[in-house]
């Protein structure tokens, strides 16, 4: 049973998701999905009954088979957008959260390639760590994350 919290109603999709911002120096791991034309955060759809930091760890163990841990809150963004897949408009709660490795190796390493076979949707993802100054320069979504980033504090960005 899908417990995804997503649903469409009037033409719109709504969608609850969480993205992980995980920093190395000054970079931080990104995710490259061949079928796409930009990068992202690693991330996924919040579960019903499941809180956005519980998501966050099972997302990216689910994605990465990395186990993780809680370092700090970023913020939420209300996206709107359209999908450049359905092309059907989107409008999404963010959660961001920063989680560390608990393994420190992971830090080495230059690609972490994604283990989650679903559909074989999947099997084009990879992670690689990016300078954030680099990323600015590059097709990044959503790019308000950067900015975000730079402070200390928990931000609501509304984003069209």
């Amino acid at each position: 049973m899908n417990n995804d919290i997503t649903y469409e109603q009037n033409g719109i999709i709504f969608n609850y998701r969480v993205a992980i911002v995980i920093r190395n120096g000054n970079k931080i791991l990104v995710q490259k999905d061949d079928r796409r034309n930009h990068l992202t955060l690693p991330g996924g759809r919040c579960s019903l009954g499941e809180s956005s930091l519980k998501t966050s760890i099972r997302e990216f163990m689910k994605e990465t088979g990395i186990n993780t841990k809680f370092k700090r809150d970023v913020g939420i963004i209300e996206n709107f957008f359209t999908s450049s897949f359905t092309g059907k408009k989107i409008h999404e709660i963010l959660i961001i959260n920063e989680l560390e490795f608990l393994e420190k190796y992971y830090y080495q390493k230059e690609i972490i390639n994604n283990i989650e076979k679903k559909k074989d949707k999947y099997k084009h993802l990879k992670y690689i760590w990016l300078d954030i100054n680099e990323l600015r320069k590059m097709k990044f979504e959503p790019n308000k994350i950067l900015d975000m980033l730079d402070k200390n504090e928990f931000q609501h960005i509304i984003n069209y």
